[in-house]
């Protein structure tokens, strides 16, 4: 998933020249458009894709930095926990990904960050040592509610049906937009009764279209 997160990444920082563009061209995904013959084969990059945006929209990252980080070997859920965090507590996100390597747990680099600043969940889940995903579904989870307007109790039924955080993103960022509870989406996906691609076809979005939408519902 990190080289899956990668090359989203690097497709959304190239400059929309097409020379530019081929120059940083990443084959990684070597599927990102619908194919009704194969209508999962774009998943992982709209999963990927619309993940990178949120990050990059919510906490203004130039996305060429967030490609470096991810190439120089930084979990994509540390560098929403390290965004996150990172605003709240006024730190550098650069800074707390150093310490987080260096304390070898977020436990231990963020020892001593006001509980009131993180809020409740997170320093709950932070005391318990819990591992980067569980922190970043918090992050992730306040990042939708607070700036794309997703409804909490949305949320809780995301998570309720074990939705990963990619899934989560995707789900509440889509809701709006076809118009359905971002559950009812995610249900028949993981039925496999359709896929993500197929909704965006459905819906007549490209999967490269989905960094604008992304930036549409962030505020």
């Amino acid at each position: 998933m990190r080289s899956l997160l990668l090359c989203a990444l690097l497709s959304l920082a190239a400059p929309l020249t097409a020379r530019a563009e081929s120059a940083v061209d990443c084959h990684c995904f070597t599927d990102r458009t619908y194919d009704p013959a194969r209508p999962a084969s774009a998943d992982a990059y709209i999963l990927a894709t619309t993940r990178s945006s949120l990050l990059s929209a919510s906490f203004g990252v130039v996305k060429r930095a967030l490609v470096q980080a991810v190439m120089t070997g930084a979990d994509p859920d540390d560098l929403f926990v390290a965004h996150w965090a990172g605003a709240r507590l006024d730190r550098r996100a650069t800074d707390l990904l150093d310490a987080r390597k260096a304390a070898g747990s977020w436990k231990a680099a963020l020892d001593g960050a006001a509980p009131d600043r993180l809020g409740k969940r997170f320093s709950e889940r932070l005391a318990a040592d819990a591992p980067s995903a569980a922190l970043a579904a918090i992050a992730i989870d306040d990042v939708l509610a607070t700036r794309a307007g997703t409804p909490p109790d949305a949320l809780r039924a995301l998570r309720g049906l074990g939705a990963s955080n990619g899934e989560t993103i995707v789900a509440a960022v889509l809701g709006p937009v076809l118009k359905k509870e971002p559950a009812k989406l995610l249900a028949p996906v993981r039925a496999r009764r359709t896929t993500w691609g197929a909704l965006l076809d459905g819906a007549g979005i490209a999967p490269a279209g989905l960094d604008a939408v992304v930036r549409a519902r962030v505020r």
